[in-house]
């Protein structure tokens, strides 16, 4: 009787597994084991799938439709020219130089912790007039970053620069332009912006000639034009910027470019309908 009250037992308590004469488990059914690994591979797939909606998925749905985001201005015969990933000690002072030669003022999107790092880069980019937006406080997608986390990240790069420059950062562009399900309510307060063009000139072997191809067909009213002056994140090559700033002097230099009027984002997107 015992035994039959222990077998019975164990095959509703651990129906995975057989009782001997004793009631001991001894082995696994076949079966159901494979059933275990159907139920752990749905539950993977599950996660992975709610993993891709709330990151790869929100990027595509919010970029496709501009939720909540700014691609475009509207004011006829002004450009934008943006830079992400800064400030660099090396190629920012020079790109700043460029900048300087032609009268154009640009928006630089700061990588909080370099802007602690070099705050003279900082208080130079905002003294000569330039407009200084936050890139999160290390250059990591939101694809990786919980909602809290950002928002705590964007005050501290807030507060950085404010510290250097006496006015806070309104405008935000999260790193590769990635997205999570949460970011936009991560970054209440700011205004997002994103591009109409990038060029993309973190990679060295584009070079100077093909950057200036691809400046001179990003030209257009309104157009916001995202480079970088740094090359020290990850995916992008060291020296690229050096093409970069060649490019851009080239460009600014055309006869036809000079038609345009290169501002900062918030001049260009001044009433812009946010697309």
């Amino acid at each position: 009787m015992q035994q039959i009250a222990a077998s019975l037992f164990c095959s509703r308590i651990f129906p995975f597994k057989k009782p001997n004469e004793t009631g001991m488990l001894i082995k696994y059914y076949n079966i159901p084991i494979k059933r275990m690994q159907v139920i752990f591979l749905i539950w993977a797939a599950a996660i992975i799938l709610a993993y891709l909606i709330l990151t790869v998925f929100s990027t595509i749905f919010i970029r496709v439709f501009s939720i909540g985001i700014t691609k475009k201005g509207q004011i006829p015969n002004r450009i934008a020219i943006t830079f992400d990933d800064g400030p660099d000690p090396v190629y920012t002072p020079r790109l700043l130089d460029v900048l300087k030669k032609h009268n154009v003022k640009a928006t630089f999107f700061l990588v909080g912790e370099k802007a602690e790092r070099y705050p003279e880069i900082v208080k130079r980019i905002h003294d000569e007039g330039h407009l200084i937006g936050l890139h999160n406080y290390k250059h990591i997608s939101n694809w990786f970053i919980p909602p809290f986390t950002l928002r705590t990240h964007l005050k501290r790069s807030q507060d950085i620069i404010y510290s250097i420059t006496g006015e806070k950062p309104f405008y935000y562009r999260p790193p590769w332009g990635h997205f999570n399900a949460f970011t936009l309510m991560a970054s209440a307060g700011s205004r997002v912006i994103m591009w109409t063009s990038i060029p993309g000139d973190w990679k060295e072997n584009v070079g100077a000639d093909k950057l200036l191809e691809r400046l001179v067909a990003a030209r257009q009213s309104g157009a916001v034009i995202t480079l970088h002056d740094s090359g020290t994140t990850f995916g992008a090559d060291e020296h690229a910027p050096k093409n970069t700033i060649e490019a851009l002097d080239r460009f600014l230099t055309l006869e036809d470019s000079k038609t345009y009027s290169y501002t900062t984002v918030n001049d260009v997107l001044e009433h812009s309908s946010g697309k």
